[in-house]
């Protein structure tokens, strides 16, 4: 990866990048990649090993559940600890914590009561991984942010697409405590890169320096407040992706023989556009603001393909446009929420984000797939709702915008 773009995950506003830093940067997008390639491959193998072992189906389903909840609620429960901790110091602790999770699992073949032990510490420390480099790109320049958000978000989908590939053989080649001691190796090489690398900016004061501020405050704080709202909303609308598009194949098409191929264009789209998207929009100089505009955009369109369209054809358009809609707005958002406020709150900020987040997911997820199972309406019907809905509110929001320019 070219060192211009790898220092965009973190820059110093202090002073142009040097070798030493871009060095830095570049390590530590490697380790958040290597993490993604771990965790992803274990959400792949879990159901795997667990029907292997025999396991009934609520144990298996429970088990999935508290790994995908973990993943995601526990980046709330890392907020106070990131406000007390430096980045390089807290990504160090997020990676002690996976390898730790992976060798209990190692050592005892990947055994259900360890699994259900370790999953909250494995999620623990993915979350104070992911949060602790948002931080870090949130403290970039104005006009480096989004590219350093932009190339967190390849490095996700890259472990999306790889780690799943080699988790899967070598779990199927050599068993459970095979591909479990290989992630523990895998995060003991991260946390290598991240000792030997060090990141500007950690000699700067942490969070824990400046007055601490309840959440209810901050969320009185309308800089913040139409971010989060934002959040929820694209997530309800991301999440129907994969919560109702199986329910939309079937429908539609009469089968889900062409799933597979649907999620592997979305995947491959944003690790090959993301970072030439968001460096075309910053060269334009569009700002945040706009990029949402359109992302929405592609939203409207893409549920118009979807609830419209019953071919293979109009479902690859809407995957795709759903793809640029995610690629638009996913890192002006996250963005916007780390341009809220001081430095001190961006843990807060972006705690109180992935709550929103995962408020977003969970409504997104039960009302969708509601919808789209409910007797005479299904999930064509759920799009086009969906795409008059952004419709409006992109009309009516643009109509307010307007008229507060004009008034100005």
């Amino acid at each position: 990866m070219p060192a211009d773009t790898a220092a965009d995950v973190a820059a110093d506003p202090a002073s142009p990048p040097r070798a030493g830093e871009a060095a830095a940067r570049a390590a530590l997008l490697a380790q958040w990649t290597l993490a993604c390639c771990a965790v992803w491959a274990l959400l792949t193998v879990l159901p795997l090993h667990l029907t292997q072992r025999h396991h009934g189906a609520g144990t298996v389903a429970a088990l999935v559940t508290e790994a995908v909840v973990s993943l995601r609620l526990m980046r709330i429960v890392a907020g106070p600890a990131l406000s007390r901790l430096r980045p390089r110091t807290a990504i160090t602790v997020a990676l002690g914590l996976g390898a730790l999770a992976f060798g209990a699992l190692a050592a005892t073949d990947g055994h259900a009561v360890v699994l259900a032990a370790v999953l909250p510490v494995l999620g623990l420390g993915f979350g104070m991984n992911a949060m602790a480099l948002k931080l870090v790109a949130a403290a970039a320049p104005d006009r480096r942010r989004a590219r350093g958000f932009a190339s967190q978000a390849v490095a996700v989908n890259l472990g999306m697409a790889l780690g799943p590939l080699g988790g899967v053989a070598l779990q199927q080649r050599f068993g459970t405590a095979a591909f479990c001691a290989a992630a523990a190796c895998v995060h003991a090489v991260a946390l290598g890169l991240v000792l030997l690398a060090r990141p500007p900016g950690e000699a700067g004061a942490t969070a824990a320096d400046a007055p601490r501020v309840r959440w209810r405050a901050l969320l009185r704080e309308p800089g913040l407040r139409i971010p989060l709202a934002l959040t929820a909303l694209g997530f309800v609308l991301y999440t129907q992706l994969f919560a109702t598009l199986p329910l939309y194949a079937k429908e539609v098409l009469g089968a889900g023989g062409s799933l597979g191929t649907v999620f592997l264009v979305n995947g491959v789209l944003i690790i090959a556009l993301q970072l030439p998207v968001t460096l075309l929009a910053g060269r334009l100089d569009v700002r945040p603001k706009a990029l949402c505009t359109a992302g929405f955009g592609c939203f409207a369109a893409a549920f118009a393909c979807l609830g419209t369209g019953r071919t293979v054809a109009w479902l690859f358009a809407g995957v795709v446009l759903v793809t640029f809609a995610e690629m638009l707005l996913m890192p002006a958002l996250d963005v916007l929420v780390g341009s809220a406020g001081p430095a001190q709150h961006h843990a807060a900020y972006f705690s109180l984000a992935a709550l929103a987040t995962g408020l977003g997911e969970a409504v997104g997820s039960f009302s969708g797939v509601r919808v789209a199972k409910a007797d005479g309406l299904g999930a064509a019907h759920l799009y086009a709702a969906l795409a008059v809905v952004t419709a409006v509110l992109l009309a009516v929001t643009t109509a307010v915008r307007l008229l507060r320019a004009a008034r100005a």
